[in-house]
């Protein structure tokens, strides 16, 4: 059997020095472009970009890609009626009487990316570019959302044709309340915000230079502004150790205390988790489970442990809902997180989820339209909260993956009541804040 030479020197030499430059003139400009929804040999490097616009402040980018009319894929009656019902939109949407282009829209990427750079490698140089950030474009096909619909017209009686004759009746003015600094504060870190700010930039029309143009030289340019001139070069003298250098340019990755959960192996982790102390076992057993019964999680504990003081620290860190127990969403959105598809903050996150929840202690079913709604979230943030908690069941709504029951409220009656008091309280504060964001000066007129 093959064994392998025991390394006797345990330093491992330098085999070459290369001489690193940092160039900052494409810092602010200089994104990547992901399509999640194309593999990397297909893309859109060979597509043809017909038009392309901008917001630089809110980093939102639109492309629109032109489709190939003589692929045997193209349906050209299908293309015809597309247009054709798109002709009733208030912006045009294709040129001419088919659909001949698919529109990109952009949306950001909330991983870090101060860690990441774009490198040139020449002459025995690696010039390093920071990235300003990631960009992911997706196909737009939300002009086809109102194909159907009555204009905003339509059902009005306008059969005497006289708009001037007006009917007379009570007029009615109603007043906001006094908005808290608080709340005011929640409302300007809000989506709602977030999407006013993006409404209210105008989309900067772009040139989209492809590697198939003509315009190599305007490339080769662009590309130049990548290598750091002879005035940026500087030598910084580091008074650093190894170990200082190196975790200055890959810091080390900090873990809780208990990222062993996340170990794939059961009996690993379990078997981890049972030298915990008790309010520990509890909250990584929740975390990774969001849902379990409470017959289930003393199963999993060690069995040392009193029901008493499992019930102590099991309403610590979860929710009795539907007679079963669910994680806080402090633990699954903590503080400075946000959601993994439109960046939304952890306490906006943690606020739809509870009011989530909230849903399923008054119903077994929730309709995830109606949450979305109320909430004004995007509808891919409500559905992760979702599909971490329940399932879909056709014509009925989202349903907890665990069954409801009633036999913890019979055994522990006390905490039970506990349970319902912190939701019927947590339910008004929820529906005051929710209502404080749709309470808006309202005045009718005749």
């Amino acid at each position: 059997m093959f064994k392998p030479k025991v390394m006797e020197e345990e330093d491992d030499p330098v085999v070459k020095e290369i001489p690193v430059y940092l160039s900052k003139r494409l810092e602010d400009n200089l994104f990547i472009f992901q399509y999640p929804l194309k593999s990397a040999q297909d893309g859109y490097d060979d597509a043809i970009i017909k038009n392309a616009a901008i917001k630089i402040e809110n980093q939102e980018v639109k492309l629109d890609v032109m489709l190939d009319a003589t692929s045997i894929n193209y349906d050209e009656d299908k293309a015809e009626e597309i247009a054709d019902l798109s002709k009733d939109q208030e912006e045009k949407i294709f040129d001419g009487d088919k659909m001949d282009k698919i529109p990109l829209t952009s949306s950001r990427v909330t991983s870090k990316y101060e860690n990441y750079a774009i490198g040139v490698f020449q002459n025995n140089e690696l010039h390093l570019t920071p990235l300003k950030g990631f960009i992911q474009l997706r196909p737009d096909f939300s002009y086809l959302d109102d194909i159907g619909k009555p204009p905003k017209s339509f059902g009005k009686n306008d059969a005497d044709g006289s708009d001037d004759e007006l009917l007379e009746h009570e007029v009615h003015a109603k007043f906001a309340r006094p908005v808290p600094d608080y709340v005011q504060k929640k409302r300007e870190q809000s989506f709602e915000t977030h999407v006013k700010k993006s409404m209210e930039e105008t989309w900067i029309p772009s040139e989209y230079i492809s590697k198939k143009t003509n315009k190599n030289h305007q490339i080769d340019l662009t590309r130049m502004e990548m290598f750091c001139e002879a005035s940026d070069d500087s030598v910084n003298d580091f008074n650093l150790t190894k170990k200082q250098y190196l975790d200055l340019i890959a810091p080390p990755i900090k873990k809780p205390e208990y990222a062993k959960a996340d170990v794939p192996s059961p009996i690993s982790t379990l078997s981890y988790i049972r030298t915990r102390p008790l309010i520990d076992q509890v909250r990584l057993l929740m975390k990774d489970a969001k849902i379990m019964s409470f017959e289930q999680l003393k199963a999993l504990l060690s069995a040392e442990h009193q029901t008493t003081a499992i019930l102590r620290y099991v309403q610590q860190v979860a929710y009795l809902v539907q007679g079963n127990w669910v994680v806080n969403s402090e633990l699954i959105y903590p503080k400075d997180a946000v959601s993994s598809h439109s960046g939304i903050p952890a306490e906006l996150m943690c606020r739809a989820r509870d009011y989530i929840l909230l849903c399923f202690t008054e119903s077994e079913f929730v309709d995830r339209r109606a949450v979305s709604s109320v909430v004004k979230m995007p509808v891919e943030e409500v559905r992760e909260i979702l599909n971490n908690l329940a399932k879909h069941i056709p014509k009925k709504g989202w349903k907890l993956i665990i069954n409801p029951s009633l036999d913890f409220a019979k055994k522990y009656p006390e905490v039970a009541r506990r349970q319902a008091l912190f939701w019927e309280t947590r339910g008004k504060q929820l529906r005051e804040i929710i209502e404080s964001h749709h309470n808006t000066p309202q005045r009718k007129r005749r």
